[in-house]
């Protein structure tokens, strides 16, 4: 994903953009309008997997994006939710996210992504998306996580081009998203300064929707691990 707040920090990082292998030249309905394209059912479901270790894949619960926002494909047994998530579409971010949440984070970031999913599907800007999220926290409809826990993105953030229709290289490496609303990179004692005299330190983001209530501490993925990809 485009990370504007820390490009430099992923940099600092020693973070170098990395072919998705597997991922090249998949090909998508491309929808005439400005509406949301849509990506090959099973491809999706593919991709979407791939965000989980190996072994939470089987039982995982899988969504996909249609005209109509996300839709369940697959009820899985093990609490973990995995899509290809969109957020950041609406502010013309050209990546798409697959993500797999923990039960905690099913239960009150994925409700959250699913109504996105729903009001990028209806066109609607991001000004009325932010503005709906908001509201909606604000009103006791969404929740920040109530504890630890993780979402995996051992996909990494794919580039998608919305002319030529194909997902194609990864943007952002594999990564772990660990549950931090409300904390900053100044809390965790992370600057750019830091990240360049100690390389691999985690970090904060919190661009998706729900802002810092929806904040993760990410930590790069050991990519020599084997498991990114399979």
């Amino acid at each position: 994903m485009l990370r504007p707040a820390l490009v430099t920090i992923a940099f600092a990082l020693h973070v170098c953009v990395l072919a998705a292998a597997g991922n090249s030249n998949i090909a998508v309905a491309v929808n005439p309008t400005d509406m949301q394209p849509l990506i090959n059912r099973e491809q999706e479901i593919e991709l979407a997997l791939k965000a989980a270790p190996v072994h939470l894949r089987k039982d995982a619960t899988v969504f996909i994006f249609t005209r109509n926002g996300y839709e369940r494909v697959r009820t899985g047994s093990n609490g973990f939710n995995c899509m290809v998530n969109r957020d950041g579409q609406q502010n013309g971010e050209t990546e798409v996210h697959p993500t797999c949440w923990d039960p905690e984070g099913s239960r009150t970031i994925l409700p959250v992504m699913l109504r996105v999913g729903e009001l990028l599907a209806q066109n609607k800007s991001a000004a009325d998306i932010k503005q709906e999220i908001d509201d909606g926290f604000t009103l006791g409809q969404f929740h920040s996580p109530a504890k630890a826990g993780i979402a995996y993105m051992l996909a990494g953030d794919v580039k998608f081009d919305r002319k030529s229709g194909q997902l194609s290289t990864t943007e952002f490496p594999p990564h772990y998203m660990f549950y931090a609303p409300g904390v900053t990179n100044a809390d965790i004692g992370v600057s750019t300064k830091g990240t360049k005299q100690t390389r691999g330190l985690p970090f904060v983001y919190s661009g998706y929707s729900g802002d810092t209530r929806t904040a993760y501490i990410i930590v790069m993925a050991n990519q020599n691990a084997g498991h990114a990809m399979h």
